[in-house]
């Protein structure tokens, strides 16, 4: 497998297009959902628990060593909202790897690497991956790791890979601006923001967004962030 290469700032008609394109499949979802063209499944909360394994539970303690409880929280509840549209979905994950992705996927914004060289989301799937190694995991699910970490903001792209990849973009993405928040069902959606605290959460991660662009304004997300990605995100998800 080769592993997905840092891309850089992309050109802001680039950028634009990919988000008309995400839109217009979301648009497109909603619309086959009332015409009933497409079903979602029901879930039970075991579809969005996190996984009991000891990998696990080591990468969510290296998380929390490296990252503050607002980052955290923000990639327990993408796991949450990403296992629980895949379920909805009618997916299956491979639950240990896909909490993996979730659970590391934000490393490179941790005080201690938000400087370390190329666009946050490739450092954070570098450190990701040498930690799955350094533990055991098969270097060829190390690297979906890597690749779900690396790609997860990658609009337009991540889409189209395998479930593992793709859904931890989606969880992301409800998590930050609401994508597929009315395909949650209200009585989950309270438990995981119950569990999981959003409190100050947009202006916490807004001001991690634009200190990336600033400090690196060639890196991947300060595309996003000067077409004003970062004002849409949602404080309330009701």
């Amino acid at each position: 497998m080769t592993l997905a290469q840092d891309p850089g700032r992309l050109s802001k008609p680039r950028v634009i297009g990919r988000i008309l394109g995400a839109e217009m499949r979301g648009a497109r979802h909603r619309l086959a959902l009332r015409l009933g063209l497409k079903r979602l499944q029901d879930v039970v909360p075991e579809d969005w628990q996190a996984p009991d394994s000891a990998l696990a539970n080591q990468a969510r303690g290296y998380a929390e060593e490296l990252c503050s409880p607002m980052l955290v929280a923000h990639s327990e509840r993408t796991y949450c909202f990403g296992a629980l549209l895949a379920a909805r979905d009618g997916l299956k994950l491979d639950k240990e790897l896909f909490y993996l992705g979730c659970i590391l996927h934000d490393l490179g914004l941790s005080d201690t690497h938000k400087d370390d060289p190329g666009s946050f989301e490739w450092v954070g799937a570098d450190l990701a991956r040498t930690f799955c190694l350094n533990n055991g995991l098969a270097e060829s699910r190390a690297d979906i790791v890597h690749d779900a970490i690396a790609l997860h903001s990658s609009i337009g792209v991540v889409h189209k890979c395998a479930p593992e990849l793709a859904f931890v973009h989606f969880g992301a993405a409800l998590d930050l601006v609401g994508s597929r928040l009315e395909d949650v069902p209200k009585t989950d959606l309270s438990v995981i923001l119950e569990r999981y605290s959003r409190d100050n959460f947009c202006s916490e991660f807004g001001s991690c967004m634009h200190d990336q662009a600033a400090s690196k304004p060639t890196s991947h997300i300060a595309g996003p962030v000067g077409i004003g990605f970062v004002d849409r995100f949602r404080g309330q998800l009701d």
